[in-house]
């Protein structure tokens, strides 16, 4: 995705050309081969399976410019370290119900509670992206880093 216009480039699938695979080690290996010959100035995001989140390791990632993001599973485990304000009258912002920080091992990441408009349900999304790739509408005067 290209974070600065909001569109996107082709989806790739990881995969080891298997039926049967374990595709987090794939992704992994994919990852790191990709962060020998990363272009800095390159952001990559990641669209991740909720069940195999490894915090640990995708906050190590972000020096190299890969971000993640997934839905937050049900049973994970992290505690709330804060709320964040936003414009909730913002349109971009339709259906955020919640935009937070959250903590597991020390690392921290963002999550984002969305009720879709259409269907009422609602989803946890858990993300690695900076606050302001996030939610860039928020209340004037309390933007952070």
């Amino acid at each position: 995705m290209n974070l600065r216009s909001g569109l996107l480039r082709f989806l790739c699938l990881v995969t080891n050309g298997t039926q049967r695979h374990q595709e987090i080690p794939v992704l992994r290996d994919h990852i790191e081969k990709q962060n020998k010959g990363n272009n800095s100035s390159q952001k990559h995001l990641h669209v991740y399976d909720k069940a195999v989140t490894d915090f640990v390791w995708w906050d190590r990632q972000k020096r190299h410019a890969n971000y993640m993001i997934s839905m937050l599973k049900e049973n994970s485990i992290a505690t709330l370290v804060e709320s964040i304000p936003f414009d909730s009258r913002h349109e971009i912002n339709t259906g955020v119900e919640a935009y937070s920080v959250y903590e597991n091992k020390g690392i921290k990441f963002n999550v984002v509670d969305y009720r879709d408009p259409e269907t009422g349900k609602l989803h946890r999304f858990v993300t690695t992206l900076p606050r302001r790739a996030m939610l860039p509408h928020e209340i004037p005067g309390l933007l952070s880093p």
